[in-house]
C-alpha cells in the first residue's frame, strides 16, 4: 500500500483542482441596482513602500461596467464577516487580505447585524472592491491596486433642507409636532434650549404658539437625519422667547436670545434627572434623624441608588471625601463666587478627586444613603459669596452673551432665521424653505 500513496495524494491533489468552483464559487451577479456614485481618477499611490502606478479608479464609485460581478448583501445576526464574504463569494484568501489591509481603520470581527455591504469582482471572480457601511454616516471603501489593497472611510454625502415648523398648541408641543407628522425629538430639542426658563410640564398653556427653524440631513440613498435647530420662538402665556444658534469666532456654538444673551447658564437648575424634592430648603426643619428642628442648607432630591449625579456647571473639585454626617460628599469650586456641594453620595464618579476639573452635566457621582440619612436622597447645596443660598429659588447666572465685536454677524444669523421664523399667520404645518446644492461627495455646504 506504500508505494500507492503518492499516487493517492496526486490524484487528490486533481480533484481538489476540478472541483474548486464548486468549493469557492466566483462572485454571482447579483440583479439589485448596483449602488455606485461616480468614477474616481487614476493616480499615483504609495502602497507598502513602493510606487504602483494605477490605470484605473481605485476608490469604490466605479461604475458597474468596469466590474462584471457585483454582490449586495447585509450582514445577518450571528454570522461572522468571514462567513458572509464566503456566503457572498469571496475566496478564503482575499477575506483574509481584505482583512489585514482594513486592519489600521476598521475592524471586520466587530461587525453588527444590518450593516450593508457591496462586493465587486473583477473579471476572473476575485475581490476587487468592497463598500461596507459603518454607520449611519461612515463608509468603508476598499479597492484592489496592484496586489495591494487601498482602503479609507469616507462621510456618506449629504445635503442639508431647512424647514419650519409651526403651531398653535392644544395639548402639549409633543402631541402637536405628531399631528403635524414632525419629528418628535424636537420637543426634547426645545426643552433643551428653553429650558432654563420655561417648565414644559407646568408652563406651556393651550394657546401658545411655537416655531422651529430646523435642518435635517438627506442622504444619496432617500435616508433623512434630524439635524441643528437654528432657530426657535416660544410664546408661553403672552411672553414671547427667542432662541437663535451662533457659533462665535472661537469655535463655541450657543443659543442666544435677540439680544445676544445666552440661554444657557452658568448653573443648572438641579444635579439629578429623574427625582422628587423630598425636603426643601428650610432655616427651621425638623430634622428626621436627630429629632430636633435646625437649618437645612440644602435641597434634598429622592432617587433610587446609583442615580447618576450630573455637576451643575464646570468647575474644579474642592473636595472628595467622607465626612460622618456628610457621608460620601464632594465639593465644587465654579468661581470665586460660586460654590456647590453634593452630599451622601454612595460613591464618587471616575475620576473626580480633588483638583480634578470637571464639565457642566459630567457624572460625578451616583445617590445613596451614606453618613447621617434615613434613604437613597442627594442633598444639594449652593453656596454664594460663602453664604448658602436656596438651589431652587436663586437667580441662576447665564453663561457669556455673544461677544460685542460679533454682534453685527449674529444680527445678520438672527435676521435670516426671523423671516422664517416671524410669519403673522401662524398656523399648525410644516414647510420646506430650501436645500443646498446637489450631492457633494464627503462634503455638504450649510445655509448658515
Amino acid at each position: 500500500m506504500r508505494k500507492y500513496f503518492p499516487i493517492a495524494i496526486v490524484l487528490a491533489a486533481f480533484a481538489v483542482f476540478a472541483a474548486k468552483d464548486a468549493l469557492f464559487p466566483p462572485l454571482k451577479v447579483s440583479e439589485t441596482p448596483n449602488l455606485s456614485s461616480g468614477r474616481g481618477q487614476g493616480h499615483k499611490e504609495t502602497v507598502s513602500g513602493e510606487r504602483v502606478r494605477q490605470d484605473k479608479p481605485s476608490w469604490f464609485g466605479r461604475d458597474a461596467a468596469e466590474s462584471d460581478n457585483v454582490v449586495h448583501g447585509t450582514i445577518s445576526r450571528g454570522k461572522p464577516f468571514f462567513v458572509e464574504m464566503q456566503k457572498a463569494g469571496v475566496s478564503p484568501l482575499d477575506i483574509q487580505n481584505l482583512v489585514q489591509a482594513t486592519r489600521h481603520i476598521f475592524n471586520f470581527k466587530k461587525v453588527q447585524p444590518g450593516q450593508k455591504y457591496s462586493i465587486y469582482a473583477d473579471r476572473q471572480g476575485g475581490l476587487d472592491s468592497l463598500k461596507f457601511i459603518v454607520d449611519q454616516e461612515k463608509i468603508l471603501n476598499v479597492a484592489k491596486v496592484g496586489a495591494t489593497y487601498q482602503t479609507r472611510i469616507d462621510t456618506i454625502p449629504f445635503l442639508y433642507e431647512r424647514f419650519v415648523t409651526q403651531a398653535v398648541i392644544n395639548q402639549s408641543i409633543f402631541m402637536s409636532l405628531q399631528g403635524l407628522d414632525a419629528d418628535p425629538e424636537l420637543a426634547n430639542r426645545l426643552a433643551a434650549i428653553f429650558g432654563w426658563d420655561i417648565d414644559f410640564f407646568k408652563d406651556i398653556r393651550k394657546g401658545d404658539t411655537f416655531s422651529i427653524l430646523y435642518e435635517k440631513k438627506v442622504y444619496e440613498n432617500g435616508r433623512t437625519q434630524l439635524g441643528d435647530v437654528l432657530a426657535a420662538r416660544i410664546v408661553c402665556q403672552g411672553h414671547e422667547h427667542n432662541a437663535f444658534r451662533y457659533q462665535s469666532k472661537d469655535g463655541l456654538t450657543n443659543y442666544f436670545d435677540a439680544q445676544g444673551k445666552s440661554l444657557q447658564k452658568s448653573l443648572l437648575r438641579a444635579p439629578l434627572e429623574f427625582s422628587r424634592v423630598s425636603s426643601n430648603f428650610s432655616y427651621h426643619r425638623f430634622h428626621p434623624v436627630k429629632r430636633h428642628y435646625a437649618p437645612h442648607m440644602g435641597v434634598d432630591y429622592a432617587a433610587p441608588y446609583g442615580t447618576p449625579i450630573r455637576a451643575t456647571g464646570d468647575g474644579t473639585v474642592a473636595e472628595a471625601t467622607r465626612q460622618a454626617g456628610n457621608g460620601n460628599y464632594i465639593k465644587i469650586r465654579h468661581n470665586s463666587r460660586y460654590e456647590t456641594y453634593y452630599l451622601h453620595l454612595s460613591r464618587f464618579g471616575k475620576g473626580v478627586r480633588a483638583g480634578a476639573r470637571v464639565s457642566q452635566g459630567q457624572v460625578i457621582g451616583y445617590v445613596g444613603s451614606t453618613g447621617v440619612s434615613t434613604g437613597p436622597h442627594l442633598d444639594y447645596r449652593i453656596k454664594t459669596n460663602g453664604a448658602f443660598v436656596n438651589p431652587r429659588t436663586i437667580q441662576l447666572p447665564s453663561k457669556e452673551p455673544v461677544p460685542p465685536a460679533e454682534m453685527g454677524s449674529f444680527d445678520k444669523l438672527k435676521n435670516a432665521c426671523l423671516v422664517g421664523l416671524l410669519d403673522a399667520r401662524i398656523q399648525n404645518e410644516t414647510v420646506c424653505l430650501g436645500k443646498s446644492a446637489p450631492f457633494k461627495p464627503n462634503r455638504a455646504e450649510r445655509l448658515f
